[in-house]
């Protein structure tokens, strides 16, 4: 059976990784635990990582570097939970969603490390196909949709979530986001007016439910469904030419 991973930065945030174990055991989600540090213990994490986990679950606060430190050196889904410090964990929760395009961390809310379990029941199984609610004009949706060409897969657009689908709601803050059954990916958009510190205070509010990738950022919602949907390893090659083409262009940039 496939496991998933929590790994927490350090034992302060006990009260956070005791609720995600209580909550995965409630879901029959067979799971290890780790305490280990991005920034202390960085060749545990490398070490710990070696193992095949189907999810890992990743918290910290402060600079919560952890989630994306994992994130960049696997290709499976990585739920990020940020813990709650100064500014009501406002820095931790920026810092996990802002992921640079093509190496996404899913983010929950401060301290919902009970939506982050759920969630990762969620992802146990195997989906075969990605809905994609929002609007075709959209330069966020069109991102995804590209992004999705390279692995082969053809979204399907609706006006609701399917159950059978990995989702991807794009949505402003300005609009209420329900909260749904269903396995959804939220994707913020912000017109360019709108883009101001402010509305990272909007972004606080809205993820009190539900997995968030970045503002805009389309390509990483994209990637982290293909990452769920690579739960039997369909995906893996591609996934990891996908990284390395990445890697390949940033350090072009030194010629």
């Amino acid at each position: 059976m496939k496991k998933a991973l929590i790994i927490f930065g350090s034992k302060t945030d006990e009260k956070n990784y005791n609720e995600i174990a209580k909550e995965l055991k409630k879901q029959k989600v067979d799971f290890d635990l780790r305490i280990s540090s991005a920034h202390k213990t960085p060749d545990d994490v490398d070490k710990t990582l070696q193992n095949d986990y189907a999810v890992v679950i990743a918290g910290a606060g402060l600079a919560a570097h952890l989630p994306g430190v994992v994130s960049a050196k696997i290709i499976k889904p990585v739920i990020g939970v940020p813990c709650g410090g100064n500014y009501q964990g406002l820095d931790a929760l920026l810092a996990i969603a802002q992921m640079p395009p093509g190496i996404p961390v899913l983010a929950v809310g401060v301290d919902k490390g009970n939506v982050a379990a759920q969630n990762c029941a969620k992802m146990m199984k195997k989906y075969e196909s990605v809905t994609i609610i929002g609007d075709k004009n959209s330069d966020a949706v069109k991102k995804a949709a590209e992004t999705f060409k390279k692995f082969g897969i053809i979204p399907i657009f609706d006006n609701k979530p399917n159950p059978k689908s990995v989702n991807i709601e794009f949505t402003y803050f300005d609009e209420p986001v329900e909260k749904k059954d269903e396995l959804v990916i939220y994707c913020p958009l912000l017109l360019e007016k709108d883009d101001k510190a402010e509305a990272a205070l909007n972004f606080l509010k809205h993820t009190s439910h539900g997995l968030w990738v970045g503002v805009n950022n389309g390509i990483n919602a994209a990637v982290a469904a293909v990452e769920i949907m690579n739960i039997d390893n369909e995906y893996e090659e591609m996934l990891l030419t996908y990284r390395r083409e990445m890697g390949k262009k940033v350090l072009e940039s030194n010629k």
